[in-house]
């Protein structure tokens, strides 16, 4: 026999006299389990099995809605900080499937710090906190909507350690270091058809966002695409778009005139591309 809260035998956990229904069995299976893990003081192997089931069943929904903002939304609607998320975070979540996990995890293990001292307070009531469509909610759900109410807190501590970490290798380029890195700078001052295009490529870096100005800052360093990725923490596909739409950019200055790049940078140009082309084959 079941008591409730007030230790009266004659309503057991999980009645629904009040409004006259009967949980579905599955669900009052769920509301006894509880009761099980809350009197054993959320030890031993049921409470584990629980915790493990409810991480299962967030964690590839969690990792699903990431990738689809209108998805994302309704599940944190009602937390108490608001979500807003910038093109590149949506960018990032959709494209990387790493980066969706981490912050998975990450929500599932802060959800899960107050979740037993809900359960031990009675949150999980679904005998009278029925869905919108009234159906009484699976012990899972009710985790999962847990989740959402967290997300934003923790989406905020992960973009602004992944800014950091960007900031860190973002300083604002000085003028002099492209013509350095091209093999340009010696006794001499620098020509000035190599210094008028290397201040305008230098503007154009110190106008990227702090990823992408990080990406480039630490590829005139001599780190290969792979050694940034690692540095920074992203996945080689973001240090190849970050070096993709800067040269976009560069094609279309010097389609339209606005950029003129001289022969001896041209020169360098090519055999640094060669120097790579080389090292690749040689990998």
């Amino acid at each position: 026999m079941r008591f409730n809260d007030t230790g009266d035998p004659g309503a057991a956990r999980g009645s629904t006299e009040d409004d006259g229904q009967d949980l579905p069995e599955d669900v009052q299976n769920e509301v006894d389990r509880v009761a099980d893990v809350v009197a054993a003081g959320f030890r031993g192997p049921a409470w584990q099995q629980m915790a493990e089931e409810l991480y299962a069943y967030a964690f590839g929904r969690l990792c699903a809605v990431m990738r689809r903002t209108d998805k994302l939304m309704p599940l944190t609607a009602k937390s108490k900080t608001l979500l807003a998320m910038t093109d590149e975070d949506r960018a990032t979540l959709y494209r990387s499937a790493s980066d969706r996990e981490h912050l998975a995890i990450l929500t599932l293990n802060v959800a899960m710090e107050t979740f037993p001292q809900l359960l031990k307070m009675g949150g999980y009531d679904p005998a009278h906190n029925r869905g919108k469509d009234g159906r009484a909610s699976r012990l899972t759900s009710y985790f999962y909507n847990r989740c959402g109410l967290v997300f934003p807190r923790v989406f905020y501590v992960w973009r602004a350690e992944r800014t950091d970490r960007f900031l860190l290798h973002a300083v604002q380029m000085g003028g002099g270091v492209l013509a350095h890195a091209l093999g340009q700078t010696g006794t001499e001052p620098v020509p000035e058809d190599v210094g008028d295009p290397c201040d305008t490529l230098t503007a154009m870096i110190n106008r990227l966002n702090p990823r992408d100005r990080a990406v480039w800052n630490l590829t005139l360093d001599g780190l290969s695409q792979g050694e940034i990725a690692a540095v920074l923490d992203i996945k080689v596909g973001d240090v190849e778009n970050a070096r993709y739409r800067l040269r976009s950019q560069l094609r279309t200055r010097r389609r339209s005139g606005e950029l003129y790049v001289p022969p001896g940078v041209e020169a360098e140009w090519a055999r640094t591309r060669a120097q790579a082309k080389a090292r690749k084959t040689a990998a």
